[in-house]
């Protein structure tokens, strides 16, 4: 099971709107099931994502961050969409 950490300012509005979007990702990829999403602030995810698979992020990634970090941006602007797709694919192929 994967665990994934989504998070922003709050851990309350742009997560979520993320959260719909990179699951929609992984379970049209054939990942229904196979892995957990935890919502934070950016403020927490640094201990959250102690034991994480990786972080999406609509912020920069806290310093010390101990899993793979992916900008969760693309998924509002869609600008860059594509490729923030395929990274979340990737690293969750490891």
């Amino acid at each position: 099971m994967k665990k994934i950490v989504v998070a922003c300012g709050s851990g309350i509005a742009t997560s979520t709107a993320v959260e719909a979007k990179v699951k929609d990702l992984l379970d049209n990829n054939g990942l229904s099931g196979q892995y957990t999403i935890t919502k934070c602030a950016i403020g927490e995810a640094l201990s959250k994502c102690a034991d994480a698979d990786l972080l999406v992020a609509t912020t920069a990634a806290p310093a010390g961050i101990s899993c793979p970090y992916v900008s969760g941006v693309p998924f509002l602007t869609t600008i860059g969409k594509a490729a923030a797709e395929q990274q979340i694919l990737e690293a969750l192929k490891k």
